[in-house]
């Protein structure tokens, strides 16, 4: 993989799971690299000790990905400390249990304004800057399966990732003149802290319905999320790239 020596990375929900990976790795490869973390500030701090004998520079923050307030102070303080941002992966979300049927306002808007409302707030801010600076950017969206076959009782999590999809798709073709592309990975079951009750309990139901017969890692979704994010993927945009270990096969 090419290095990313001089190149500036902003990944949301970058503490914990698949951010997490996707940081480390955006590190090895030499770039500079911001993540935010909402509450697990220890987390965040882990991360950084680990990094910390790699190259490039790093800055961290809380961050709530649904306030626009905070969204945009952490995009300002990003600038201020990396130079610039060249990479947005918008990877932060959440999962949780909802049946239609007593499902809650207040549960539903969550969830949106998480999984979906922050990756319209940093697209829009980091466009602009990408526009202002005349940056030939890169923006790759974390969907899931959810968004792509929907699944029973997280509606409101499918929902969001569907979503995310066609608004990859929509931006691709408006940024593409811009130079700037867009793309989505679209992970299944991946071993996170996120899904890891769910995997102790329906482990056996769940690998059944995998081709591959195990659960990817973390590592194995921050791989293609940086293949989109270099120089050998300057002509994809617009693109959904799954990786579930065919779960779902998409035509």
């Amino acid at each position: 993989m090419k290095n990313f020596m001089g190149k500036n990375v902003l990944v949301t929900g970058g503490s914990r799971g698949i951010g997490a990976a996707t940081v480390e790795l955006f590190a090895q490869l030499g770039a500079n690299v911001s993540f935010n973390y909402y509450q697990n500030k220890q987390a965040a701090e882990n991360l950084g000790d680990k990094l910390k004998e790699l190259p490039g520079k790093r800055y961290t923050q809380a961050c709530d990905v649904s306030d626009i307030d905070q969204v945009k102070t952490f995009i300002n303080n990003t600038i201020k400390n990396l130079g610039s941002i060249d990479i947005l992966i918008n990877n932060a979300g959440i999962w949780d249990y909802g049946a239609i049927e007593t499902m809650t306002s207040e549960n539903w808007h969550r969830t949106m304004k998480v999984n979906l409302d922050s990756v319209f707030y940093f697209t829009k801010y980091i466009v602009q800057h990408m526009r202002k600076e005349k940056i030939a950017g890169r923006i790759i969206h974390v969907a899931s399966t959810a968004g792509q076959r929907g699944e029973a009782f997280h509606s409101h999590y499918a929902a969001s990732k569907g979503a995310i999809i066609s608004f990859t798709k929509s931006l691709a073709a408006e940024l593409g003149p811009l130079g700037i592309t867009v793309n989505c990975v679209a992970p299944g079951w991946v071993d996170t802290d996120m899904s890891s009750q769910a995997l102790q309990e329906e482990g056996d139901k769940i690998l059944a319905t995998i081709p591959l017969g195990r659960i990817p890692t973390p590592s194995e979704i921050a791989g293609p999320i940086v293949f989109l994010a270099s120089e050998w993927a300057t002509a994809i945009t617009g693109e959904i790239l799954n990786v579930n270990a065919g779960s779902v096969l998409c035509g």
